[in-house]
């Protein structure tokens, strides 16, 4: 009877260290072709998506739209201000309604600097609520957009970035 307490005592001791031990949970999404990773929000499914580089992280539908997180990339030589300051003039042209309202500097958990954009803009007669994170080295940059319906965006802004502060290059 104590040895069979002793082997059930050293199995759950093991449970426990595994359970704990490994740092990032499975759940970290890694593209290796666009050498980064990020952890989605928890919940959320890492999906295909037709006419995507990448894959795309969804969140839980309502009103008939999925929250979600796209990733594009692109090879650009200038710094990382150029290449923002070049798309936010881009999407102040393609948007309608367009709205900036915040742009800032931050880092990512593993120190890579990055710039957030948060807008609201209406898209095929959506208004929309998007955070737009670049990211890059020397010569590829990286834009991973996150999108929600503007009535729940702003509930959804911390959720993005906590998971673009899990963005790495690898």
């Amino acid at each position: 009877m104590s040895r069979r307490r002793g082997v059930h005592a050293a199995i759950v001791m093991l449970v426990i260290f595994f359970v704990g031990c490994g740092g990032k949970a499975p759940r970290e999404q890694f593209e290796k072709a666009g050498g980064f990773s990020y952890d989605p929000p928890k919940g959320w499914q890492v999906v295909e998506f037709p006419g995507l580089k990448y894959r795309s992280a969804h969140g839980p539908a309502e009103n008939g739209f999925a929250p979600n997180i796209n990733v594009v990339d692109e090879t650009f030589a200038g710094s990382l201000a150029e290449y923002v300051d070049g798309n936010l003039a881009t999407l102040k042209k393609m948007f309608t309604d367009f709205k900036l309202l915040k742009r800032e500097d931050f880092q990512t958990e593993d120190g890579l600097p990055a710039t957030r954009l948060v807008v609201e803009d209406n898209q095929q007669g959506r208004s929309l609520r998007q955070s737009f994170c670049f990211f890059g080295n020397s010569t590829r940059k990286y834009v991973v957009t996150c999108t929600a319906l503007a009535e729940r965006g702003e509930s959804l802004d911390a959720l993005f970035a906590q998971s673009m502060k899990t963005f790495r290059l690898h």
